[in-house]
């Protein structure tokens, strides 16, 4: 029986800086009704998804953000309940290699998101795209404590010992919830180590040589909703 299900955002839950679509709404609050638990897990810091989340009128939504990092309980803030992974002095410090070094290449006019734990630079041109990837490529010594997420939009730098996967555990712990228990909706590579560790996997859009990772692969969120529906 599964008493938890775990969306991720962008491109899974909602298009890309857009909000949640009216229908799925409408069977997220359904499975709220059921009793089943609703967590969004995100490369996002838990501020955001708090507004978002109180946006789409799902006050009781868990919030785990920065790809593990942070669960936060609720979309108040203060949040009701906040816990936050470990991160070692290893990666504190290539973290902060990563920071400066990128904010002197990139300049002023790069954001950054503003994180608890890892470094997320949002790039906007192909030549700014260029020099992330380059740094990558040339301080793979320097970055080894961490993991490297890149997305349509971002780069994620985390630390190794944080990824959706140790995220849910945490949060499966503190539920008292077994994995075998958590449905898992991701259409991306930072979604993979939550694949791995959810009783039920989906993923949306994912590339044919991917499709392995999850229990079964779907297209849309719709058809997400409705594989969840099925096996309810």
């Amino acid at each position: 029986m599964y008493k938890l299900i775990v969306f991720d955002l962008d491109n899974t839950l909602a298009p890309l800086g857009k909000p949640i679509p009216q229908s799925v709404l409408c069977e997220l609050k359904g499975f709220l009704d059921k009793g089943l638990r609703l967590a969004v897990c995100s490369g996002k810091p838990t501020y955001y998804l708090c507004g978002f989340m109180r946006a789409a009128g799902l006050p009781d939504t868990i919030l785990v953000g920065e790809n593990g990092a942070v669960i936060d309980f609720g979309v108040s803030l203060p949040p009701k309940e906040h816990y936050s992974l470990p991160v070692s002095q290893e990666a504190r410090d290539a973290l902060s290699f990563v920071n400066s070094s990128l904010h002197k290449l990139l300049g002023h006019n790069v954001w950054f998101q503003p994180n608890q734990s890892g470094v997320t630079p949002f790039p906007v041109t192909t030549e700014e795209f260029k020099i992330v990837q380059d740094f990558i490529d040339s301080h793979a010594a320097e970055l080894s404590p961490l993991n490297v997420y890149r997305h349509c939009d971002s780069f994620d730098f985390v630390p190794k010992n944080v990824n959706k996967k140790e995220g849910l555990a945490r949060l499966c712990n503190r539920l008292g919830i077994s994995d075998a228990e958590v449905i898992a909706v991701g259409d991306s590579g930072n979604d993979f180590p939550m694949f791995e560790f959810a009783g039920f996997s989906i993923g949306i859009s994912l590339p044919d040589n991917e499709k392995h990772r999850v229990t079964t692969a779907v297209e849309t969120i719709d058809e997400a909703v409705e594989v969840i529906k099925r096996i309810l």
